[in-house]
């Protein structure tokens, strides 16, 4: 299996809250879009650290490929583009478990 998640950091003048809910929104109905993706969870932060994101998705797939074809699969293609226009940064990490 493979677990991808991604954080990031909404931009300043945009609505925090409206924002986040947005877009864990968008990124949920990727599940009944996209049949490589298995699991999704989307979570909003409330650590006021430095190094905080202000939301994170997590993602499981059977495997690589199954990742590749959700990285450009369409319907994740337009989430993308919404995610972009409202976030300022992006972390990622992937990794295999059993």
């Amino acid at each position: 299996m493979i677990k991808h998640i991604v954080m990031w950091n909404i931009h300043e003048d945009l609505d925090l809250d409206t924002t986040r809910e947005t877009l864990k929104e968008k990124l949920e109905a990727l599940l009944d879009r996209v049949d490589s993706l298995k699991e999704i969870s989307v979570g909003f932060n409330d650590n006021t650290s430095e190094a905080k994101r202000d939301i994170v998705l997590m993602t499981s797939f059977d495997d690589k490929a199954g990742l590749e074809a959700y990285i450009v699969h369409p319907a994740h293609v337009e989430v993308g583009q919404y995610v972009r226009a409202v976030t300022k940064d992006r972390v990622v990490v992937d990794y295999e478990y059993a």
